[in-house]
């Protein structure tokens, strides 16, 4: 054969090769899945007003409870009858757990000075059974302390106040709750029945929201004390004062101890 033959036998398998369609491209890849950025901490505020602190504390009782005669109240059968148990007086309380009841605590210096808005609602203080309930009570500045009678008999109304009018008002019975409003700060400010002499109870009035009156667990939290250094003071009717200093950071809560005992 010759060799012209496997030279144009070449050239037309080649070209026969060449005639096809393309091979297919391969697939693109796939794209990875775009995450979300992981969400940034909020910032810490800046407000003063979220820098606060708390006080806490407990006051306690030390020695002997003093021996209190219990009320008497049969010059006044009206009255007596009411309790067919004689009930003690309130005027030193000792809870079970060694503490003090009834114990005013507030802030006495230290406060920034600015308005601090009283709040809407009164403060109400009953007359029932022939006593004053609660024993003490703390109202701010501008709000009101509210009064009633749910007795079956007449009352008055006479607070011995220092600075504060004073007045001494007649409450028959079931009338309409006395209103009153107190202008100035002031503690303990005894408060009485002259028709009942064992009726008594304590006002005190503040400026600012950092107070507090002891129950049956004997302690007191302050809350939303702005950063500072404070005297903190503990009052009672009959015990007297004590005063402690107390320096609160940001966000920080501070225990105190007050011991009163039997003078």
């Amino acid at each position: 054969m010759r060799p012209g033959y496997w030279f144009c036998l070449a050239i037309v398998l080649c070209l026969a090769g060449c005639g096809g369609d393309p091979p297919p491209e391969p697939p693109p890849a796939a794209e990875a899945p775009v995450q979300s950025p992981a969400a940034a901490p909020g910032p810490v505020s800046n407000n003063p007003e979220d820098a606060v602190g708390i006080i806490s504390g407990q006051v306690s009782f030390e020695g002997d409870k003093p021996v209190l005669k219990p009320i008497s109240m049969d010059a006044v059968p009206a009255c007596a009858k009411q309790h067919p148990v004689r009930i003690e007086s309130e005027e030193v309380s000792v809870n079970g757990n060694g503490t003090l009841r009834n114990v005013f605590v507030h802030l006495k210096s230290g406060v920034p000075a600015k308005a601090w808005p009283a709040p809407a609602a009164p403060v109400v203080l009953d007359q029932k059974g022939c006593l004053f309930s609660p024993r003490v009570v703390v109202v701010r500045t501008g709000q009101t302390l509210e009064i009633g009678n749910a007795d079956p008999m007449m009352h008055n109304v006479h607070p011995l106040t220092r600075r504060n009018e004073e007045f001494n008002v007649a409450q028959p019975p079931q009338a309409e709750r006395l209103q009153k409003q107190f202008p100035n700060p002031e503690v303990m400010i005894p408060l009485v029945c002259n028709m009942h002499p064992w009726m008594k109870a304590f006002v005190n009035v503040v400026n600012h929201p950092f107070y507090a009156v002891t129950g049956s667990e004997g302690t007191f939290k302050l809350v939303g004390v702005p950063p500072g250094r404070y005297e903190i003071e503990a009052v009672h009717e009959r015990l007297g004062a004590k005063t402690l200093l107390v320096t609160v950071g940001a966000r920080e809560e501070q225990s105190v101890q007050f011991s009163f005992r039997s003078n």
